[in-house]
């Protein structure tokens, strides 16, 4: 009964397959899969070109070589954010398909002319257009993520939105839908990066150590001992400040510890969690950017590329040290932090929160037994060490965080268990938990990541619009604080100070030795030359401070259980402050020739004395 149709289908398969395989290669069309729209300026990470036969499908026969015009490219080596050079490659189809990349043109960044690209095969050459968007809209993805943070009081729609836009702006308005595997696969590439992926293991460990610690009772031994010298709300700020300080090797190790230390000893003298977030934030990446820690190594790469960049033979560490009076916020802010717990006066939104501050009911369960000391001073301790020694040994930051958050947390399991204040059962579920309780900032983690990673230099490039904003026609002079506030907005805009770094310091220190050279004063030791290197350090943590998007803001909202934007909102002001008087009281001045050692007290003075100007002592009642 079926032979007669099974027959049918068989001679309709022959024929189609006969009409595919008398396709000639004229029937063969090239496309471009991606990118299909382009920002002016914006980088790519790579164009696919797809050769399709007349029903769109790719001919997985196709492998002609073809040349590809239209490209402009920054070669490897060029100065950062130089103009970009065209560029024509020679290129061979693979099953139908063609990549090309950065990687495989041997260069630092590739984009697509106005125009867009042409591609010859044989003699024929086909256009291949490309949607144009405004330069401006390189700047989306952190305003969408500010704004909406502030409208809708979400963090996180407002990072998913903005990582969102930054995709679909490579796309065509009528052909949004087809960015959406684009906004997927940066979403997996942020915890696919081995670094992240380091982060985040250390990061919910660590909540894991804590979770041990406060359930075993050794947080609350460990409180009642440091309860003995910081009895009064203004001691307890001191205390955390003090210990920023003597953490002073790593920022997230500096936050997560101290923040899961001192916040039972905070709910227990009415310190708000936003002051407490604060006081973590605006200790750890200034103290970590001024000592000798995991920053070092970088920002002496950083420096070093800068020297190359501007053909300057001199030895770069002493330069580097030579900076530090220069990197004048962190500085301020290390004194500012001082002066709010000394002083215990506060303003904005941090007035109203310490005010209402008061102490969550679930925390009080969880240090309701006291025990032995030892039972959180051997996790701590171990984990200070071993970052410590492995600091000292130069092994990667990332893994020694990662080893030492599992080996502190895995001795406070056992030690829970061995001093039967734990079962294995509880010892179980209270690791459990405590991972748990870091799901939501690793979350809000992620996507800051995601929305940095579509501003990155190969993709949005948000900092070199922002560099672009800044055009060449700066006055020696005016040149540390414009790298301050320049270095300041690509840090908020970005999120990352790392990155800030990476794209500023190579970038001014040519800049900078060419202003001082037409001077004639060209020397490593000129003040100009110095402050503007410090200028860069001090303005990338400035911007970090003030980005909803950066790392340490997450991480220092989830160390101490507070809200993330109320901690945005509430650290704004003093940041605010300080690079206020950072800039006139310092950058400014430095530039026209005032020494630093006149400059850094004067603003000091006033730094502080605007806490205590602006401030009111929460502690008395509102008048």
């Amino acid at each position: 009964m079926y032979r007669p149709f099974i027959f049918l289908f068989c001679v309709l398969m022959s024929l189609l397959q006969a009409g595919t395989a008398g396709a000639s290669e004229s029937d063969i069309r090239i496309v471009l899969a991606w990118p299909t729209a382009v920002p002016a300026g914006a980088a790519v990470k790579g164009l696919q070109l797809h050769a399709v036969d007349a029903h769109g499908r790719i001919d997985a026969d196709y492998s002609a070589t073809v040349q590809i015009s239209g490209l402009l490219v920054r070669p490897t080596g060029a100065p950062v954010n130089s103009r970009y050079e065209s560029f024509t490659a020679n290129a061979t189809f693979d099953s139908g398909k063609l990549q090309v990349t950065p990687e495989s043109l041997s260069v630092r960044q590739l984009t697509i002319a106005s125009d867009g690209l042409t591609v010859t095969s044989d003699g024929a050459a086909v256009s291949l257009p490309v949607s144009r968007r405004p330069a401006w809209t390189r700047l989306l993805p952190p305003v969408i993520a500010i704004a909406l943070a502030i409208v809708l009081k979400d963090i996180w729609v407002s990072l998913i939105l903005a990582t969102l836009s930054g995709c679909l702006l490579f796309y065509p308005l009528n052909d949004w839908h087809t960015g959406i595997p684009d906004f997927c696969e940066t979403m997996v590439q942020q915890v696919a990066d081995h670094d992240h992926a380091s982060v985040i293991l250390f990061t919910v460990l660590l909540g894991a150590m804590i979770r041990l610690m406060n359930d075993s009772g050794g947080s609350r031994a460990a409180i009642d001992q440091l309860a003995k010298f910081a009895h009064t709300r203004r001691r307890g700020m001191v205390l955390t400040w003090l210990m920023g300080l003597l953490v002073f090797f790593d920022d997230y190790a500096n936050t997560m510890l101290i923040g899961g230390a001192m916040r039972p000893l905070s709910d227990r003298l009415r310190i708000s969690r936003a002051k407490l977030a604060f006081l973590l934030d605006s200790t750890a990446a200034p103290i970590a950017g001024l000592a000798i820690s995991t920053w070092t190594a970088f920002e002496i790469q950083q420096v070093e590329a800068g020297f190359g960049a501007a053909g300057i033979d001199a030895d770069v560490a002493p330069f580097f040290w030579s900076t530090i009076p220069y990197r004048i916020y962190p500085l301020l802010m290390i004194g500012v932090v001082a002066a709010v717990a000394v002083s215990g006066r506060d303003f904005g939104a941090m007035l109203q929160a310490e005010r209402s501050a008061k102490i969550p009911e679930a925390d009080c369960a969880e240090v309701s037994k006291s025990t032995s000391i030892w039972l959180s001073a051997i996790p701590v301790g171990t984990l200070i060490l071993i970052a410590v020694v492995g600091f000292v040994q130069d092994t990667d930051p990332y893994q020694l965080l990662l080893v030492a958050s599992f080996v502190a947390s895995t001795l406070a399991f056992l030690l829970s268990v061995a001093s039967r204040q734990l079962t294995v059962e509880q010892a179980s579920r209270s690791w459990v938990d405590g991972i748990g309780s870091m799901i939501p900032p690793v979350t809000v983690l992620v996507l800051a990541w995601a929305v940095s990673s579509v501003c990155q230099s190969d993709r949005l490039d948000t900092a070199g619009y922002i560099i672009d904003l800044l055009g060449d026609s700066v006055r020696a002079e005016f040149l540390p604080a414009a790298a301050f506030l320049t270095a300041g907005a690509i840090a908020f805009a970005i999120g990352s100070s790392f990155t800030t770094m990476a794209l500023l310091v190579p970038m001014l220190i040519p800049l900078a030795w060419s202003l001082l050279g037409a001077t004639g004063v060209a020397t490593t030791g000129d003040a100009v030359f110095l402050a503007t290197t410090g200028a860069i350090l001090a303005g990338a943590i400035f911007g970090d401070h003030c980005s909803p998007i950066s790392d340490t803001t997450v991480l220092s909202s989830a160390a101490a259980g507070c809200d993330h934007f109320q901690h945005v909102a509430t650290q704004l002001p003093y940041a605010l402050l300080t690079a206020i008087v950072s800039v006139l009281m310092g950058y400014l001045p430095i530039g026209f020739g005032i020494p630093w050692w006149i400059c850094l007290p004067m603003a000091t003075v006033v730094s502080i004395g605007g806490i205590v100007f602006l401030g009111r002592d929460s502690e008395q009642s509102e008048s």
